[in-house]
């Protein structure tokens, strides 16, 4: 603020896992140089930025934040919407994105920040502006379930049952009817994920069996494949491939990392061929790329943040519509981050998870 000199003093538990964790990412950056510029970044460059929000106003930076993460995916949702027909049908709808689970990220931060915008604007009595958020938030959740992206479905229920259930905690006047909604809210999704899961496994167990068919018919190798409707479900079935990858990252732990995250144990195990995969997860992406040392201080971090999170929320919800934005995100990475490997500055995901870490640096 101009003309008032502010000095921040951080979180002891916070800085001190963010300076451990990124440390030990620069180390690994020594014996692996493609981890040391983002690593860099990350134990120099935030901290800097961290300091700079916390100094502000909470509001105005929220504000800025969660506008931000709307309008930068809109023009692309829109390009999306005008280029690429609306589509349900498996396997997922991409839009201009690279694949169908990059575009359910990006809705989720849209969806989750509109929301967001929706409720502030709705509580500071504008009514017109709240409007605009509400359907911008509800076109990105409709991407988000043309997508078919289960693990986007997951992490956008879990965001909206944290925050209702924040809200009616806090501050809600009639919570029967917020509790109504989310429990009809909450069974679409899990309606919805169950279909998607449905539809995926046979479709995956057809192209198998029709590829066994197909080698027995050209080649005259043994059909060794189950048909579709015989086929049993297993753990790899249900994550597509991540529990076999999980798996194999844990067998070939180090302190200080890989070369690369490409999973090349479970590449060569699984016969992958060309299906270079990364770990799907953020916890285990960084255990596998950076070492198990790094793994375990973002495991704690992570958790520390969230707590800091729902303890903010408390402090602040009857005096700021946007108190919850912390606790949104940091929920958003978890579960997100479950599934795929967002804890990256240019991962739209992780780009608005550590934007808004500023006020839980901030010391008590």
């Amino acid at each position: 603020t101009s003309g008032q000199k502010t000095r921040v003093r951080f979180h002891k538990g916070m800085a001190g896992l963010w300076f451990a964790l990124h440390g030990m990412m620069v180390v690994s950056g020594l014996f692996y140089q493609d981890w040391l510029p983002e690593s860099v970044s990350l134990l120099i460059c935030y901290p800097i930025v961290f300091s700079v929000f916390a100094s502000r106003d909470d509001n105005s930076t929220f504000r800025s934040i969660l506008r931000g993460a709307v309008f930068a995916v809109l023009p692309f949702l829109a390009w999306s919407s005008v280029s690429v027909p609306l589509s349900f049908a498996y396997p997922g709808y991409k839009g201009v994105f690279y694949d169908a689970n990059c575009l359910s990220m990006c809705c989720i931060v849209m969806a989750t920040a509109a929301l967001l915008l929706a409720y502030a604007s709705f509580t500071e009595k504008k009514r017109k502006a709240a409007l605009a958020y509400l359907l911008l938030g509800v076109w990105a959740a409709v991407m988000l379930l043309a997508t078919l992206s289960r693990s986007g479905l997951l992490a956008f229920a879990g965001v909206a049952a944290i925050l209702v259930a924040a809200i009616i905690a806090g501050t809600a006047k009639h919570p029967k009817r917020l509790l109504a909604v989310l429990g009809v809210f909450i069974a679409l999704c899990g309606a919805a994920g169950v279909k998607i899961t449905e539809d995926k496994m046979y479709e995956a167990a057809v192209e198998d069996y029709n590829l066994a068919v197909y080698n027995h018919e050209t080649y005259g190798n043994e059909i060794l494949v189950p048909k579709p409707e015989d086929r049993k479900i297993s753990m790899d079935d249900l994550t597509s491939d991540r529990w076999g990858i999980w798996m194999t990252i844990l067998e070939n732990l180090t302190w200080n990392g890989h070369e690369d995250s490409v999973i090349w144990e479970w590449v060569a195990k699984d016969g992958a061929g060309d299906r270079h995969f990364n770990a799907h997860n953020a916890f285990f992406g960084v255990t596998y790329n950076n070492g198990f040392i790094a793994g375990i201080l973002l495991v704690c971090y992570t958790v520390l943040a969230f707590i800091r999170a729902v303890k903010y929320y408390w402090a602040h919800r009857r005096e700021s519509p946007y108190a919850a934005t912390p606790l949104a995100f940091c929920t958003v990475f978890i579960l997100v981050g479950m599934f795929e490997s967002v804890y990256a500055p240019f991962s739209v995901i992780g780009c608005a998870y550590f934007l808004v870490q500023s006020p839980l640096w901030r010391a008590e």
